[in-house]
């Protein structure tokens, strides 16, 4: 197929092509047919009716199809001076498209007598050769298409505007997440390095895995979240190495299967500020527990960890970041608590999965 004729008709030209076929051809027809049907008692249309409605029902067409495109211009203006204008040149030059439609139709003979005959006699009339009152039917109908389809553009030109920004926006929490979160374990590897500890080689390894799936998996829209609960477990699993035996460690997972979906990188900011701001600096039993439950399409997370003596300000800016992902790609389909007594901090978290 040829570039020239491999296009596509938009919603809106749908719409439109939609409107002034069933305008200006459907309703006359069928206002002829009801006519016939109740004044006359036949039912149907005839020739002379049919032939009218295609004729003038095509001149109408084209006349506020002309029309229509310059509201649509009208409307982008956004003066009332250029609307009101629009309208009266409109009624004016539309007299004498009348006129000139009628005798042009007068003079064509492929039509039938009749409306030829009708047509030169409307031609000669010193009357407008139109209803005003029927006119102005045809006229908001027409405006109300206008207005119908500019709005709609307005609202979808804003919606894309919206999206637009919501990536913007989540690429630069993302941007900041990632940063963040190499920064800590990449600190824990550090610690390890410079006591030449055996757990160094496995805390590689598994930072490895983790930065395998931040680089191929971090900038979908969605991940599996079995994938997701993997990742997790394994910065656990670092933090179990880099913590024991001092600190009592649990990590619980319930119902995760492959079906479900969930934002990339979610979950990581509650469990980093469990370890980071929680226990980190903790020399005795400090503990972290965390439960992760998935139920028909329903996810639950519970964080509980204790609060260092040393530590007692919990945050960051994982946590900023996590909560204004959540406003924004779970609207109103996320609860999250977090609460703190001093001893013991506690994250609890519902959210209905894409």
């Amino acid at each position: 197929m040829s570039k020239s004729l491999n296009f596509k008709i938009s919603r809106y030209a749908k719409i439109e092509i939609g409107f002034f076929l069933l305008y200006f051809y459907v309703t006359g027809l069928l206002s002829s047919f009801e006519y016939n049907l109740w004044e006359k008692g036949q039912f149907g249309i005839s020739y002379e009716d049919l032939e009218f409605g295609l004729v003038y029902g095509t001149f109408n067409l084209i006349a506020f199809f002309i029309f229509y495109r310059f509201l649509q211009k009208c409307l982008l203006i956004d003066k009332i001076w250029a609307f009101v204008g629009l309208i009266l040149a409109f009624m004016l030059m539309y007299f004498f498209f009348k006129k000139a439609t009628y005798l042009l139709v007068s003079k064509l003979d492929f039509l039938s007598a009749q409306i030829r005959t009708n047509a030169l006699k409307w031609y000669h009339l010193k009357r407008l050769g139109f209803t005003v009152s029927y006119m102005m039917t045809q006229f908001f109908g027409v405006a109300y298409l206008a207005y119908f389809i500019n709005s709609a553009k307005q609202n979808e030109q804003l919606r894309t505007l919206r999206e637009q920004q919501l990536v913007s926006e989540l690429t630069y929490l993302k941007a900041q997440l990632q940063p963040h979160f190499f920064f800590n374990t990449l600190n824990n590897i550090y610690s390890f390095a410079l006591q030449k500890a055996d757990e160094t080689a496995p805390l590689v390894s598994r930072l490895a895995e983790m930065m395998r799936y931040i680089l191929y998996n971090a900038e979908e829209k969605l991940v599996p979240l079995k994938d997701e609960v993997n990742f997790i477990r394994n910065y656990v699993e670092v933090e179990t190495i880099r913590y024991r035996p001092k600190i009592s460690i649990g990590f619980e997972m319930q119902g995760i299967d492959s079906s479900s979906e969930i934002s990339p990188l979610l979950l990581l900011p509650f469990v980093e500020n469990a370890f980071k701001h929680g226990i980190q600096e903790e020399e005795g039993a400090g503990f972290v527990n965390i439960v992760i439950h998935s139920l028909e399409q329903e996810l639950t997370m519970e964080v509980k960890n204790s609060i260092s003596k040393t530590r007692c300000k919990t945050g960051g800016i994982g946590l900023i970041n996590v909560k204004k992902r959540l406003e924004i790609l779970y609207p109103g389909k996320h609860s999250l608590e977090i609460c703190s007594d001093g001893i013991i901090h506690e994250v609890s978290l519902t959210l209905k999965m894409k």
